[in-house]
């Protein structure tokens, strides 16, 4: 297996642009993983895809099958191009399998950029996809770093503490499936409370939580990291 040095490259960004987004997926076949490495492509059923798969680099992680190099995301690579193909069509010496008909999205890679040292996983049982950030991949050490939200709230809070605003960390609510408010604005016209929402939802075997609350705010975490002060501009906007 041959990698590039663990150098960031942007094919389509200015290197300056941190926020190049990153979509990590599971890979748990061997055979899938010597196609990535001597053909570079990956493929995700339609079915199963990220509700956002638009990103310019993929990371892959490795589940446990893969024994000492397994647990972890060890490398990524720059998407060249997406297509949308039948596994007939992208897997022709298997015209007879039971899902032959069905659609999947290609991703055309570039050169593999080994991560030294590896992102390992010591928190989550189980993965599916992940949407984050370069700069996020590149300075994550464990799988975990890699989720958006908790670093989006700090970055708001500071935002609306800094204009002299009350604002409460954690507001209890009884709603959905998330009984707390990432935060709430308190004030003399009542209370504001804001939801931040990772790009995609990482398991995709449960639905997304719904949400009942009228005074609720929901934010993008990627818009939220981009430009705190522009987002909280929106959310005061008209109140």
């Amino acid at each position: 297996m041959k990698l590039v040095s663990n150098q960031p490259t942007y094919s389509k960004s200015d290197p300056t642009d941190i926020w190049t987004p990153v979509l990590v997926a599971v890979i748990n076949s061997l055979t899938d993983y010597r196609r990535v490495l001597e053909e570079r492509w990956y493929r995700i059923p339609v079915k199963r895809a990220p509700r956002q798969i638009a990103a310019e680099y993929l990371a892959l992680y490795q589940t446990g099958k893969f024994g000492a190099s397994g647990k972890r995301i060890n490398f990524y690579a720059p998407i060249l191009r997406y297509h949308l193909l039948t596994r007939a069509e992208l897997l022709p010496e298997q015209p007879d399998h039971p899902r032959a008909h069905e659609q999947y999205f290609k991703l055309e890679l570039g050169d593999l950029i080994q991560l030294d040292p590896p992102i390992t996983n010591t928190k989550h049982p189980r993965l599916t996809f992940i949407y984050t950030t370069l700069e996020r991949l590149l300075s994550a050490k464990d799988v975990a770093d890699l989720w958006l939200r908790a670093a989006a709230r700090q970055r708001l809070y500071q935002a609306i503490y800094e204009r002299g605003l009350a604002v409460e960390c954690w507001y209890p609510v009884n709603m959905g499936g998330r009984p707390e408010a990432d935060l709430a604005l308190l004030g003399p016209q009542g209370r504001l409370t804001l939801y931040i929402d990772e790009p995609s939802w990482e398991d995709l075997d449960e639905a997304a939580p719904t949400y009942s609350e009228e005074e609720a705010v929901h934010v993008d975490a990627r818009a939220l990291l981009q430009n705190p002060e522009a987002v909280l501009d929106d959310i005061l906007a008209d109140r």
